[in-house]
């Protein structure tokens, strides 16, 4: 396909709920929901239950209206922010937050959480506890040099970053400048944690093909040891079967830390 035909997350609205139904929810394939949902969530899970990644602000800055990311590490931090682009998926975050009746149902990834928490219930509590953290949602524009400006938010502690850098930048150039953008709003000593596709050739939200960078496991290592990340965490999965809708072959997970 032809360059100029590509939509770009970060200029042209998405159908959220097709965004959530092809990637997110219990409808969502069952393989591609492994690898999209249930795998990241294990990762958080393991990552977080030692409870030395904490703090007082958790900025996520991620990929559609995604909330499942969220259960696993809401009890670690005093607030969470929400950083979004696309107008369409604020309203859907909102719903979400005020327990509107037409909002997108994330009981799958809630109960999942518990599942890993080894609880038999709570899952409704947890969904309670998720909706009194998230502090806000703020727009940003990741073309701007202060992505929130003019809103003016907090260093952050831990900063997860879900696939976001992927389908902001269409080239590596772009990626390494829009992660320098996301790093300042990090305070140093503080965790960025990447969910990435490596090696990506499309990603499609309905009928509409999206522009996403493909890179390899040593470019994304590289770009993130030059702005001065240690990187504590790095985990590739394979690909376990295809999909019209994406079509990559690992999802990485990384937890880096921000020098002083």
């Amino acid at each position: 396909m032809d360059s100029s035909s590509l939509k770009h997350y970060h200029l042209h609205e998405c159908d959220p709920k097709h965004f959530f139904h092809t990637y997110f929810s219990s409808k969502t394939d069952k393989r591609l929901l492994e690898e999209a949902v249930m795998n990241p969530m294990k990762y958080l899970h393991k990552r977080f239950i030692s409870g030395h990644i904490k703090g007082d602000i958790l900025l996520d800055i991620s990929v559609g209206p995604s909330l499942f990311h969220l259960f696993p590490v809401c009890e670690s931090f005093k607030e969470i922010i929400i950083l979004e682009l696309n107008d369409l998926c604020i309203a859907e975050f909102e719903k979400w937050i005020n327990n509107h009746e037409e909002a997108l149902d994330w009981s799958h990834a809630s109960k999942f959480i518990m599942d890993l928490e080894g609880k038999s219930g709570g899952w409704q509590e947890k969904e309670a506890l998720l909706r009194k953290k998230i502090n806000r949602v703020v727009k940003w524009d990741i073309t701007k040099d202060n992505p929130t400006d003019p809103v003016v938010l907090p260093k952050a502690d831990c900063i997860i970053c879900a696939w976001i850098l992927d389908i902001t930048s269409p080239d590596k150039n772009a990626y390494i400048s829009n992660l320098r953008k996301i790093s300042s709003l990090l305070k140093p000593g503080g965790r960025l944690v990447l969910f990435s596709d490596i090696n990506v050739k499309h990603f499609m939200i309905g009928e509409h093909k999206f522009n996403i960078l493909t890179y390899d496991e040593e470019f994304l290592k590289t770009a993130l040891k030059n702005e001065r990340y240690i990187i504590e965490s790095f985990e590739a999965q394979e690909r376990k079967a295809s999909y019209d809708v994406i079509d990559h072959e690992k999802i990485a997970f990384v937890t880096a830390l921000k020098q002083k």
